[in-house]
């Protein structure tokens, strides 16, 4: 074993503080990072990673950080979650994270810890393929998220995976997530006090007063409140009537309440919306509440990308590429917008 056991027990010495067996250096390392930025500067913070032989190796090359000295552990909540599971900020939704978020599965670097353990052989053409994360690189991994947030901003890139709309209460504006399978939802969220610095990601949010901005971070506060794109469920008061997958007919909307016109089925990804869409009808004009991103059928053949809206195609000739909908239904006019996206990311996955 990499810790030594107790002859009379046959068991690690157990460290009552933690409540946890304590493991030895083999298992678990103790990493201190010192330049780990927040807002107005970087602090030092401590770090449990998972340092045994197969995680290590899988764990790095997810995410293509050859620097990486192992696989993070939770540092938050309770005993039973602290130090017994993966850090929520840099493994989201694996199973073995310490809350459910959205769509779990089991990686193949779960798989390694369970064969590190000695105890199992595990079968790796079971493992699902983990998004979060992946290819991201040692800064991703081994940097905040303001610094990655921040480091994109400045090279105007996508942050993808984290964000920065926050929530609004007048309007509901999705996105899309990067892989383009469901409509989602930037959860940054403000909270009743300031966030303790470490947690403090942003120097200034757009819409929001620079003497608020300590009070917003990410709902997730397993994931260090660091803000991120997350699949939602529509709800009919307390009660789930459909998810944002778009490969999944089920989601699909009933057409009283389908405003911008989407098609969820194995035919459909998920595409940014311009701008607000409007109904019209016998001189009324209605703001359509939920807006941003949808789930539309798409086409790809020699000629390109097509986007398809109440049976009607359009082209997509270039990335960025505005078209503009006006289709009527039900007496009622949709007005709105869809923003192409490369046509290569879409046709040639």
């Amino acid at each position: 074993p990499y810790t030594n056991r107790s002859l009379a027990t046959g068991k690690p010495p157990f460290n009552t503080k933690l409540q946890l067996y304590q493991w030895s250096e083999d298992v678990v390392k103790t990493v201190v990072r010192d330049d780990w930025a927040v807002r107005d500067g970087v602090i030092s913070k401590k770090f449990h990673m998972v340092v045994t032989p197969r995680v290590k190796e899988e764990v790095r090359l997810h995410f293509g950080c050859d620097d990486l000295e192992g696989a993070e552990l939770e540092d938050q909540g309770i005993i039973g979650t602290a130090l017994t599971h993966w850090e929520k900020r840099v493994f989201e939704n694996e199973v073995m994270t310490g809350t459910y978020t959205q769509s779990p599965l089991m990686s193949r670097i779960t798989l390694a810890l369970l064969e590190d353990s000695g105890w199992y052989i595990v079968d790796y053409s079971q493992a699902e393929q983990l998004e979060w994360g992946r290819h991201l690189g040692c800064d991703f991994i081994m940097k905040s998220c303001k610094h990655w947030i921040d480091r994109k901003q400045d090279r105007c890139e996508h942050i993808h995976p984290f964000c920065n709309r926050a929530k609004r209460r007048d309007a509901l504006q999705t996105e899309c997530t990067e892989n383009r399978q469901s409509v989602a939802l930037c959860n940054l969220v403000e909270f009743d006090k300031p966030l303790p610095r470490e947690y403090q990601h942003f120097d200034s949010i757009h819409g929001v007063t620079s003497d608020q901005v300590t009070h917003f971070g990410g709902s997730v506060a397993l994931a260090d409140y660091c803000p991120y794109v997350q699949e939602l469920n529509w709800k009919k008061g307390s009660v789930a009537i459909r998810g944002s997958k778009c490969h999944l007919e089920r989601n699909n909307a009933d057409p009283e309440i389908n405003y911008t016109l989407e098609r969820y089925g194995n035919r459909s990804k998920c595409f940014e919306h311009l701008e607000q869409w409007q109904l019209r009808h016998c001189g009324q004009t209605y703001d359509v509440e939920h807006w941003g991103s949808g789930c539309y059928q798409y086409a790809c053949n020699q000629s390109g990308l097509f986007i398809e809206v109440q049976g009607q195609q359009y082209q997509c000739y270039r990335q960025g590429q505005v078209i503009d909908i006006q289709e009527v239904t039900s007496e009622w006019l949709h007005l709105g917008s869809i923003i192409c996206p490369s046509c290569i990311d879409i046709c040639q996955v």
